[in-house]
């Protein structure tokens, strides 16, 4: 048994040429997306209540000319459990360019928690909030 395909090219003439099709629908170099998003975040500051949800809010943009925002993290973790592991959440678009997320009081150790964000828009450019994320996160105090 051979499979074999057939190419018909109706219509073309003798001044077909390969390298012109889709040229017109081709994304040109100056409309690509090389901009990261931008984070609006004021980090929660003061002592949290123990065992207390804390909502974490951000406001995330790509510009007129981005790609769009295709997802926006939240990073944490206790900063006295000992794990190197980062716990991640999506945060949810609750309105326009408005994301919200939780963490939860059920993962409070004490001490307090250190967290970041990062933004990704559909272009895959990221960015942390604050800028060098995991390496110098934002904290909170928790009361026991």
């Amino acid at each position: 048994m051979s499979l074999f395909a057939l190419v018909l090219l109706v219509g073309c003439g003798d001044a077909f040429n390969p390298n012109e099709i889709g040229k017109d629908d081709a994304i040109l170099e100056e409309d690509v997306d090389e901009d990261p998003p931008i984070i609006v975040h004021t980090p929660i500051t003061g002592t949290q209540n123990f065992g207390s949800d804390v909502a974490i809010e951000a406001t995330v943009t790509d510009g007129e000319e981005g790609s769009g925002v295709l997802f926006v993290y939240l990073y944490y973790k206790n900063e006295i459990d000992g794990s190197a592991d980062w716990n991640k959440d999506i945060l949810i678009e609750s309105s326009d360019d408005s994301f919200t997320g939780l963490i939860s009081g059920d993962d409070h150790s004490g001490g307090g928690i250190d967290y970041y964000l990062e933004a990704v828009d559909k272009a895959q450019n990221g960015i942390y909030s604050p800028k060098d994320g995991e390496n110098d996160p934002h904290h909170f105090r928790i009361a026991e």
